[in-house]
């Protein structure tokens, strides 16, 4: 790709991305995150899925700024960037389908057309696995660049993705009964599950803080909503688990116990 293509390639994300963010930051000030009174017996709050409102929108205030400085940093030159801006490209359309697609979720989720919302929040999840799998972005090094792409455009996204896709499924089929809990008690782990192979794997720490984050939410949520419940108590577990092992992993390098390999590709981020 020759260097005027990329100019113009940026150029256009950059428009895009922009319009995007305010739009998705728009949806989540309007809709306040999807949660609109209802009216009726049943409403979004009463899920074992449920997260508490305030850690969810510190979630989103942490996110929505930290893709300020992803944007940001498109228009900011520096010496051997070419790094970062191969990974903004790769990234970009994927950034941008993510909030376009977030901003019709909280639209049709606040409408109470929750099947079709959490088609979106699959198709969303897709998006943002594809750009995991594909691009590597827990690979980007150095670490400024790490954290200014893979943290707002990856991480933190597949961490919103997963939890939202619970809320929404578990919302879709009233989940709210004695049953419904009892599963969600066993559902509740795939919290802990998923980051722990992503850390295991790929020492995704960025993944591991988001979910901690996700699971607190979880836990103050339940805790509030149902106090003789298992589901608070297994969250806050999870939370706790998930933050040190993540902690873990960004000063050590991963979790493995075997020897690794010192390469360029290789080598932990934090040293």
């Amino acid at each position: 790709m020759s260097s005027t293509s990329n100019i113009n390639t940026l150029t256009n994300q950059k428009v895009a991305a922009i319009a995007s963010l305010v739009l998705a930051a728009y949806g989540n000030i309007r809709y306040l995150v999807g949660r609109v009174s209802t009216g009726e017996k049943f409403h979004v709050s009463d899920t074992p899925f449920t997260a508490n409102i305030i850690v969810v929108l510190v979630f989103w205030g942490l996110m929505h700024i930290m893709q300020l400085s992803y944007i940001s940093q498109t228009f900011v030159p520096e010496q051997g960037g070419e790094v970062r801006s191969s990974s903004t490209i790769k990234s970009g359309y994927h950034f941008t389908a993510f909030n376009f697609l977030h901003f019709l979720w909280v639209y049709l989720f606040a409408k109470q057309h929750w099947f079709f919302s959490e088609v979106v929040l699959i198709m969303n999840f897709l998006n943002i696995a594809a750009l995991y799998a594909a691009h590597k972005t827990y690979n980007i090094k150095p670490l400024s660049a790490w954290s200014l792409v893979h943290v707002p455009v990856s991480a933190l996204p597949l961490s919103w993705l997963f939890y939202a896709i619970f809320w929404n499924g578990a919302v879709l089929f009233h989940v709210h009964k004695l049953v419904g809990r009892v599963v969600s008690n066993v559902l509740i782990w795939n919290f802990l599950l998923f980051p722990v192979i992503l850390l295991v794997a790929y020492n995704d720490y960025a993944v591991g803080f988001g979910f901690s984050i996700i699971s607190l939410g979880i836990a103050l949520g339940q805790l509030f909503t149902k106090v003789f419940a298992l589901q608070w108590i297994f969250a806050f577990v999870i939370s706790g688990i998930v933050f040190v092992l993540s902690l873990v992993t960004a000063f050590a390098g991963s979790l493995r116990p075997q020897r690794r390999i010192e390469s360029a590709e290789s080598a932990p981020l934090l040293e």
